[in-house]
């Protein structure tokens, strides 16, 4: 008589966040089916969703597909922490259920982990559409310095639809701050960056980003703020200038967000704000609003 073998874990979990997402769960699922690479488990996490995403769900005929339903929402972050928390894979990919990857997606992120590498996660270029405009953006989040300089100054990485890392990875920086309603991806880098100095970076745009509106400006402000004060002394025990750097670039992200709304002098006032905080950065500031203004990505 033969023993029992429990099942061999997949080589990545993919994990897909959702709530009330019934009108593009479906799509984002199937451009995980779609992937080349085939060993994997697609973890979609329903964070208590009124609509009919859950019914969406359990009709995709996926073997491959485990559904997670929390009872009450938990936020984004605490979505997520339910998938890794549940993934049974060696690495750990993230995809927003408004999003999409290209089909060869993880096949070329895969070696930049596998190989000898320097850190224990990789994230892509990235498409951003707009809804309300109908705009497409390639975004390619530039190295000023280190990465961490680079987060600092505003650079995002959009790791909720470009991350691929390992399990350890997780084991060591934690999971997603549940406290925080808006920008728990920001927070978990600047965990991460504490222990590593470095990611791996694949610049070639292998996700696609679909953001329909922009938040309030007081939804941002309160947001930054929050974010700013978890992080305000682990920066200012490494240098003054870096938290500086930091409170800055949070402020040009209010001013965005007021311009957006309708308040150019008050994205003005705040902008000059921003530069008078971090002077050395002003030059850095007034490159990405021009290249916004440039692209038309204000609307």
């Amino acid at each position: 008589m033969s023993g029992f073998q429990a099942p061999r874990s997949p080589l990545v979990s993919a994990i897909v966040t959702a709530f009330n997402s019934s009108g593009t769960i479906r799509r984002a699922i199937e451009s995980i089916q779609a992937q080349t690479i085939s060993d994997l488990e697609i973890v979609v996490v329903d964070d208590a969703s009124q609509d009919d995403t859950v019914g969406l769900i359990e009709s995709i005929d996926e073997p491959r597909l485990r559904l997670l339903r929390n009872s009450t929402n938990r936020g984004i972050g605490g979505a997520k922490n339910v998938g890794v928390e549940n993934a049974r894979g060696e690495y750990i990919a993230f995809l927003d259920s408004d999003d999409t990857w290209d089909p060869d997606k993880l096949q070329r992120q895969m070696p930049l982990l596998t190989a000898e590498r320097s850190a224990p996660l990789a994230f892509t270029a990235f498409w951003v559409h707009r809804g309300g405009s109908g705009k497409t953006i390639c975004r390619r989040p530039r190295r000023y310095g280190n990465w961490l300089q680079s987060i600092l100054m505003g650079e995002t990485l959009s790791l909720g639809s470009t991350l691929l890392a390992t399990r350890e990875c997780f084991e060591t920086v934690g999971g997603f701050n549940e406290g925080l309603r808006r920008l728990q991806d920001r927070d978990w880098t600047l965990r991460y960056l504490r222990q590593w100095d470095d990611f791996e970076f694949l610049d070639e745009p292998l996700a696609h980003v679909f953001n329909v509106g922009f938040p309030r400006p007081e939804t941002v402000q309160a947001s930054v703020d929050n974010l700013f004060a978890l992080h305000q002394q682990d920066l200012c025990d490494r240098g003054p200038a870096l938290a500086r750097t930091f409170r800055s670039s949070l402020d040009f992200e209010v001013a965005v967000a007021k311009y957006r709304s309708g308040d150019p002098s008050g994205a003005s006032r705040i902008f000059f704000l921003a530069c008078a905080r971090s002077p050395s950065s002003g030059p850095y500031f007034f490159g990405r609003a021009m290249r916004k203004l440039l692209q038309r990505d204000f609307s």
